[in-house]
Parts: C-alpha cells; structure tokens; sequence
C-alpha cells in the first residue's frame, strides 16, 4: 500500500470532490474510503491508501496537472 495526502487549501468541498474523483478514476473506490466533507473539514487534508506506489505516483502527477497549488497541494 502507498498512502497520498492531499491538502485541500480551504477545505474547500469541490475541489476535495475533484482530489477525490482523481483518486477513483485511477484505483477504484478504495482509496476513497473514509475520505469524507467532514474528515476534510475536520483536518484540510485527504489521505489515500493506493494499492501500488505505482498508483499513488500516478493520482500525485494527476493532482499536479489537473489542480494548481492554490486549490490543493500534495505533502511529499
């Protein structure tokens, strides 16, 4: 397993549900799983558990193209 942690800059909603319609078009609902508005809300902060480091570097390269750093940056 690789985990992902993406920060949401405002703990925006939308842009969580993109963070979080980027992880499952990569690897499927369970990374997604327990990535709730109210976990986001609570900490700023998405944490995906990826099958394969394989998949996680994929979702990371996905979040730098498709959301600039004002929306959502990923902890390395």
């Amino acid at each position: 397993m690789a985990e992902a942690k993406i920060y949401v800059v405002g703990k925006d909603r939308k842009v969580g549900a993109m963070v979080k319609a980027l992880a499952r078009e990569i690897a499927g609902f369970q990374p997604v799983r327990g990535a709730t508005k109210e976990f986001l809300s609570e900490h700023g902060y998405y944490l995906f558990d990826f099958p394969s480091a394989l998949r996680a570097a994929e979702f990371k390269e996905a979040v730098k193209k498709y959301l600039p750093v004002s929306l959502a940056t990923i902890q390395e």
